[in-house]
């Protein structure tokens, strides 16, 4: 049963529960001082296996968010909440609660004659466990105004000792944001790492290899070649930030990228196959390059021209997209789950570790020309030997155009057979004994987007469905929808993934698992 606190002129919950979770709100007093700042704290506690999303929920999903409607002249600042598990299914990766959770938010109030304060608050979420349901608890907080100081309450002050112990450094800023400060120099520490590991991995290593040994075999120009190494990274640097700006823009505008997210379009990927298909060639000495574009594809030789170190900096990051190194996944990963802001230090970080050793051969060519033996035919045979594993890269690059045109078929076929559901539509086809099949849906809803991947997309499915010639309807419930809700309770249900099928035999209807894979789904349509 919800707790009610007596205001001064009417009584607000502080409370809600139902089968998946419980809320409970608990303020700092429920007098307030309009010359002191006072905090706000929610506690989520979740039931029967039922999850939430953080503020940041990761690849999909919706964030659960706290609105306060604040008078006029007030601010909300240091938003605190407790640090996410990760969760991953099908390679999505999302941020949330399965425990408990907590809250934390300080309003700073302005002095201006009023007997008491009211400040509507409004709360939203998604639970999940197989599928998910959006929930919504909506209050209005009413504080008496007073002169005296305020001071904790003792239930405030136990809930907030519980709370403080799940909460990551705080980073105070207008917006609330927050980050974990530690974490996140560890975070760059990895990064950095990483950027040096991704030299050494077998798409990378064998170009910038040799690149850096036909540097050190010539005269050495101590001032140009430490100017040109200085290029280079700056090249490298740029590339970096540009990948990390792009992917912030597509992330703020709801698109799920991560690093290599170049690599889903299957122009750049044709384009990469045929960059490490030409460096293939030359390392065969196949074909010989003689136009100043060779040097970014990966040639042997060093162009004279200084923005050519540059350009050659540039371009090693996109031929670097195919790999991750190691605690580089870490690094990109934790990015991801923050805001936009954590992206230019980390990528940042990125950049100098790939870039510090081609760096430092250029900073110090004669380490590096000591350690190797003089020029002769040990360069041709590891020429050959470094073919091999860039031959390997062809190949994969190969296999996953193949894929990408493939499934870019079939995923376009499926999605222009459906139609945004209209429910006399829906009507009038069964009534006149045409099968169809609903498809209630959401771009929160990770399950559905694993049957769109698995079935819905299917060649399989597509053929199934022009040759029995089912009308395909699906209801997005992304954003609220009162027609989509309207038509879930009609079927019984208050979440989604929901697939209703009617075989046109009849106006019963036959409810579809909620985990499909293309076999399953023929198989129950049939």
């Amino acid at each position: 049963m919800a707790l009610v606190f007596a205001g001064k002129s009417h009584a607000w919950h502080n409370s809600f529960e139902n089968d998946k979770l419980k809320l409970e709100l608990v303020p700092q007093s429920m007098q307030l001082n309009l010359q002191q700042e006072f905090d706000i704290l929610v506690k989520f506690t979740m039931k029967n296996g039922w999850h939430i999303l953080a503020d940041n929920p990761g690849d999909i999903g919706r964030p659960t968010v706290l609105k306060f409607d604040l008078p006029e002249g007030y601010q909300l600042k240091n938003v605190r909440w407790s640090i996410p598990k990760r969760f991953e299914n099908n390679q999505i990766v999302q941020f949330g609660y399965d425990n408990e959770a907590y809250y934390r938010a300080t309003i700073v109030p302005i002095e201006r004659p009023e007997p008491q304060i009211r400040i509507p608050l409004e709360v939203s979420w998604l639970s999940c466990r197989e599928e998910c349901i959006p929930g919504k608890f909506e209050t209005t907080m009413d504080f008496e105004v007073t002169e005296w100081n305020i001071f904790p309450t003792e239930e405030f002050k136990y809930v907030a000792n519980l709370a403080d112990k799940t909460f990551r450094a705080n980073l105070d800023t207008s917006d609330g944001s927050n980050s974990q400060s530690s974490s996140l120099w560890f975070v760059l520490l990895l990064a950095f790492i990483g950027g040096i590991i991704l030299n050494f991995m077998p798409c990378i290593f064998p170009i910038l290899t040799l690149k850096a040994i036909s540097l050190i075999q010539g005269r050495f120009n101590h001032r140009e070649m430490r100017i040109d190494a200085l290029l280079y990274m700056l090249g490298v640097i740029l590339s970096f930030l540009m990948v990390a700006s792009i992917m912030a823009i597509l992330r703020a505008q709801g698109e799920y990228v991560g690093w290599g997210f170049q690599l889903q379009n299957p122009y750049f990927v044709m384009a990469m196959l045929l960059i490490f298909a030409v460096v293939f060639l030359l390392f065969l000495d196949v074909i010989t390059l003689k136009n100043p574009l060779a040097d970014k594809l990966g040639r042997l030789s060093i162009n004279d021209k200084r923005i050519g170190a540059f350009v050659t900096g540039f371009f090693a990051v996109l031929i670097a997209s195919p790999c991750t190194a190691p605690f580089m996944g870490i690094a990109i990963g934790y990015t991801l789950s923050q805001s936009a802001y954590v992206y230019v230090p980390v990528f940042l970080a990125l950049g100098l570790g790939y870039a510090l050793p081609f760096t430092l051969v250029g900073f110090f060519p004669k380490v590096l020309h000591k350690l190797l033996p003089k020029p002769g035919r040990w360069m041709e045979i590891l020429k050959k030997i470094f073919a091999v594993p860039v031959f390997l890269t062809c190949v994969w690059l190969g296999w996953v155009l193949y894929n990408q045109v493939s499934s870019h078929n079939s995923a376009e076929k499926a999605a222009a057979m459906w139609q945004e559901y209209d429910a006399e539509m829906v009507e009038k086809l069964v009534a006149e004994g045409k099968p169809v099949l609903l498809n209630f849906t959401a771009k929160w809803c990770i399950t559905c987007l694993a049957n769109e991947r698995l079935a819905f997309a299917s060649a399989d499915f597509a053929k199934f469905v022009t040759k029995n010639n089912i009308h395909l309807f699906k209801g997005d419930w992304t954003n609220e929808n009162p027609q989509i809700t309207k038509a879930l309770e009609s079927y019984g249900r208050n979440s989604i993934p929901l697939y209703v099928y009617y075989d046109g035999k009849s106006s019963q209807y036959k409810i579809l698992p909620q985990l499909l894979t293309s076999s399953i789904l023929i198989e129950e349509l049939q």
